[in-house]
């Protein structure tokens, strides 16, 4: 299996690292559900996601369909993972922010 994984800073911001694709997309879609559940805003830091396919894209964009209200926020969207999601269409959702930015990823350990 790709490197993978996913950390929350509390119940609806999520720290994505490594490889977002088929292989992975069930342990995002595991780590994710309660919050998709009750809905929006959600925060996704793409800081460190060193590849995205399709899967992935496609994961987050029923993430977004499935939310009761609110939104999702892609942070630290880069590179790769900027080229898939723009091809994609991703910023083309209604309650999908995209928003590149080269800060952030997973919290130092204090």
């Amino acid at each position: 299996m790709a490197d993978f994984g996913i950390t929350s800073d509390g119940p609806r911001t999520f720290f994505v690292n490594g490889e977002l694709d088929l292989a992975t997309v069930p342990i995002m879609n595991i780590a994710i559900v309660d919050a998709v559940a009750r809905g929006g805003p959600i925060s996704f830091d793409l800081t460190d996601v060193t590849f995205m396919d399709s899967t992935g894209v496609g994961a987050i964009l029923k993430a977004a369909k499935d939310l009761p209200s609110g939104c999702l926020v892609l942070h630290g969207v880069h590179d790769v993972v900027r080229k898939v999601t723009e091809l994609m269409g991703v910023d083309k959702a209604e309650n999908i922010h995209v928003l590149p930015c080269s800060l952030g990823g997973l919290p130092s350990a204090a």
